[in-house]
């Protein structure tokens, strides 16, 4: 990405593809950014250690991959702080070395209070959205972009981010939800990953990535 020249003044829908350096967008781009997850060897690893915590011989054999091989990206996702040891279970097995995802794993089967409330509140925000249209369109039409060719049916997608970000700015500002963090390669992200109805599958039971 390039971010040289000082001519980056587009903001897109998400920071995680552009090379600007200020965060306006999503709370994981940087993940995708800095290419912590750079090849699927990687995302295969998270999801075999979101299971349980593994040892580089058990994702060797699991992968089919060089122990060598295992070892450099550990080394990766540790650096990145993506992975971490797994404490609890190198207490009960104190001659391996264990690893575990360094961030939440959601299991659907443990929070379904959780997405209930997820899914009311979603109905009333889309409710909200539609109840304000006309007065959006009204707006459209008064500002300079009606000359353009463009409808704010074009520009809806862009009204929405815009809502859902300056919410995410008031939530962090007023101490509701937790900004990203830095870490210590200094990327700044926050992250997890959601599990739904066991490993590797998703409500249609149907195959899925455990990484979202």
């Amino acid at each position: 990405m390039n971010e040289s020249n000082g001519n980056l003044r587009l903001r897109f829908p998400c920071d995680c593809v552009s090379g600007r350096k200020d965060n306006y967008g999503d709370p994981w781009s940087d993940v995708t950014k800095n290419k912590l997850f750079s090849d699927g060897t990687k995302e295969e690893i998270i999801n075999l250690v979101a299971e349980e915590p593994k040892t580089i011989s058990q994702l060797a054999k699991a992968t089919n991959l060089s122990a060598p091989s295992i070892h450099k990206h550990i080394n990766e996702l540790l650096s990145s702080e993506l992975i971490r040891d797994s404490v609890e279970w190198e207490k009960l097995h104190p001659k391996e070395r264990y690893y575990e995802p360094n961030f939440p794993v959601v299991r659907a089967e443990e929070c379904e209070a959780l997405h209930e409330i997820c899914e009311k509140m979603s109905e009333s925000i889309a409710n909200m959205f539609a109840s304000a249209r006309s007065e959006f369109e009204r707006a459209y039409e008064e500002s300079g972009l009606a000359g353009s060719g463009w409808t704010f049916d074009d520009l809806s997608q862009c009204v929405f981010a815009q809502i859902q970000r300056n919410a995410r700015e008031l939530l962090e500002q007023r101490g509701l939800i937790t900004p990203p963090k830095q870490h210590r390669n200094g990327t700044v992200w926050t992250y997890w990953a959601e599990l739904r109805n066991g490993a590797g599958s998703d409500r249609n039971g149907e195959n899925s990535s455990a990484i979202e």
